[in-house]
């Protein structure tokens, strides 16, 4: 994937996410949502990540609480 279409792909998920937050909340996300949406899912990635890392055997194991 070069860079145009990792920009294209990106458009196309805040556009979807836009689409979401007006079915839910009669209006699209703020930047401010959209940050705070986003940092929150790099902290759940980290912690899965991390434990992971702990997992027996070398072996990922992936668990959701």
């Amino acid at each position: 994937m070069n860079l145009e279409e990792i920009k294209d792909r990106s458009i196309k998920i805040k556009k979807l996410y836009h689409n979401l937050g007006k079915k839910h909340h009669s209006s699209k996300w703020s930047i401010e949502e959209d940050a705070l949406a986003f940092l929150t899912d790099a902290g759940l990635v980290g912690r899965l990540t991390m434990d992971n890392q702990n997992s027996k055997d070398g072996q990922m194991i992936l668990r959701i609480r």
